[in-house]
């Protein structure tokens, strides 16, 4: 468990982001041990409609080296752009003055709509299932972008998204290309920076099949779920991640030694599996939780730990007052 420390409040962290992405609607990498060659990356995406083709050129390495553009909803120039970059995973992102050119690519959205700095370091410190996690993160020397745009070609002052967007039809398309990319000799990981999630490609689609099987979402691989001390009274969950999906995430704060983290994880899940199918929360409003008491919901605009983003912040509603 890692201590908990307060943020400070950061724009790309407002709620209208939820409904802003950018340029790229979503965005997951897979981890490599070494560059894959184009011929690598056109096998693995054999089952998919590979529209175009793009050359070894010279480009800034943050704008991709080659790679391909793949159709997902062409009659709305709906595409994935699929590049690789011949480099480890720069979680910095960047400095305004020191490397300006990172930053500009990272404040646009190159390496996912809602990442931020430290993500894969938080996704490996919270890999509780996979012992494997940090040597995979350190072992990677390059990565496989795959990216949902609408904007590619399109004329200036065209919607950076159609009316009828479905944000969660474009992440299922975009896992889905991931995994097929998961297969490429030397792969080590799948990684979605948005929701700092990293799994072995063999869990990766272990969760893809599993959700299929139960008609629920792949949410494991899309958000993860974090466990916090606060101080020596008190424990926090969270998820991150649901923003990709255009919802809030969720906080579960209670008193240490209260609850099973393992029952807190799941009803976060099913909390998010609620939202997610269209259920709504209001502020104030409660829910059957673990210790079989209700748990009172409060919306806040700024999460307690990166990365920064509105969240729903629960806690027992037994009149034990949580330090927040």
């Amino acid at each position: 468990m890692l201590p908990l420390r307060p943020i400070a409040p950061y724009a790309l962290g407002d709620p209208e982001r939820i409904q802003m992405k950018g340029m790229f609607m979503q965005g997951l990498a897979v981890l490599l041990r070494e560059r894959p060659s184009l011929d690598d990356i056109e096998q693995a995406l054999s089952g998919f409609d590979i529209v175009k083709r793009v050359e070894p050129g010279e480009f800034s390495w943050m704008s991709g080296l080659f790679g391909v553009v793949v159709a997902m909803r062409p009659q709305v120039n709906g595409y994935v752009v699929v590049d690789v970059v011949d480099r480890p995973w720069p979680d910095a992102m960047g400095d305004p003055k020191t490397d300006s050119l990172l930053f500009g690519a990272w404040s646009m959205g190159f390496f996912g709509p809602l990442t931020f700095p430290g993500g894969m370091q938080r996704a490996v410190s919270h890999a509780y299932g996979w012992p494997g996690a940090k040597a995979a993160a350190e072992g990677h020397r390059a990565f496989v972008r795959v990216r949902v745009s609408y904007v590619l070609g399109a004329a200036a002052g065209a919607p950076v998204a159609p009316a009828d967007q479905d944000a969660e039809g474009e992440l299922m398309f975009a896992t889905n290309v991931a995994r097929a990319l998961s297969r490429i000799p030397g792969a080590l990981a799948y990684f979605n920076p948005n929701g700092e999630v990293l799994l072995h490609p063999d869990e990766l689609h272990l969760s893809m099949g599993q959700a299929r099987d139960q008609d629920l979402p792949p949410l494991d691989a899309w958000s993860n779920v974090r466990m916090f001390k606060v101080d020596d009274a008190w424990m926090m969950m969270d998820t991150v991640g649901l923003g990709q999906l255009d919802l809030e995430d969720h906080e579960a704060w209670f008193r240490k030694g209260a609850c099973d983290p393992n029952s807190v994880g799941t009803w976060l899940r099913n909390l998010s599996v609620y939202v997610q199918r269209g259920g709504k929360i209001a502020d104030g409003d409660t829910s059957d939780g673990p210790r079989g008491v209700h748990w009172r919901a409060r919306r806040v605009d700024e999460s307690q730990l990166s990365p920064p983003r509105a969240v729903i912040r629960w806690a027992p509603d037994d009149g034990t007052k949580p330090p927040w």
